[in-house]
């Protein structure tokens, strides 16, 4: 004879996932433990083990183009910018700005930190590469050369070398020195815009991604 079953009829909801991302700019903490990432005009930080949202950080009502973890202090600190073209430190422990300005004619479409997490980085639709002194939030550099929009910008990854690459919808890399404050080299192996830079592990070759489907990896010693 077959035995009856009851099955249970109410349950409790363990875990729920909501959406934390809408495309564009995100950044991952140096331990992988959590992600920054757009999500339309908030940023949301999301924990990477259970995609479950950790915080919210609303921005100015304008779409966010661009975000950068400082590399120091356990990445405690987030910069953003948005279509508003403002500039933004947040503090990751309190979330709150500490601190703001405004300098790209343009929306910035890339940041980048130094090492020692004392200078960022931006690239701008206005065609300007700048860089900032973090605390005091002034410009230090201001490079210009690039015949399109910047589309990404990093440091090289030895805080000793003060050198920063930037990539265009203008095909070419270009590589700035900092302590001259000239460009000192232009890459052009792309035939489109260039759409993301890295670096290997030694620091000597630079790898390029672009909107030509094409991949290049050059070699860099100075």
């Amino acid at each position: 004879m077959a035995s009856s079953v009851s099955l249970k009829k109410n349950y409790r909801c363990h875990q729920s996932l909501q959406q934390f991302y809408t495309g564009g700019p995100y950044a991952v903490s140096s331990d992988g433990s959590f992600i920054v990432c757009a999500c339309d005009d908030t940023i949301k930080i999301v924990d990477s083990s259970n995609a479950s949202i950790k915080s919210t950080i609303e921005g100015d009502s304008e779409p966010v183009t661009a975000l950068c973890l400082s590399p120091v202090s356990n990445n405690s600190f987030l910069f953003s910018a948005s279509h508003s073209r403002q500039i933004r430190i947040w503090d990751l422990s309190s979330l709150k700005c500490i601190r703001s300005w405004k300098g790209h004619e343009g929306p910035i479409m890339g940041m980048a930190c130094h090492g020692s997490g004392g200078l960022l980085a931006t690239a701008g639709a206005d065609r300007k590469v700048l860089v900032w002194d973090v605390d005091g939030g002034f410009c230090t550099h201001y490079f210009k050369g690039h015949k399109g929009v910047v589309t990404c910008i990093m440091f090289h990854p030895d805080p000793n070398r003060l050198l920063l690459f930037s990539g265009s919808d203008d095909t070419t890399i270009r590589i700035w020195d900092l302590r001259t404050k000239k460009c000192v080299t232009t890459l052009e192996k792309h035939q489109s815009a260039v759409t993301s830079l890295d670096f290997s592990e030694d620091g000597q070759t630079l790898i390029s991604a672009g909107r030509d489907k094409a991949c290049h990896i050059s070699l860099y010693e100075k």
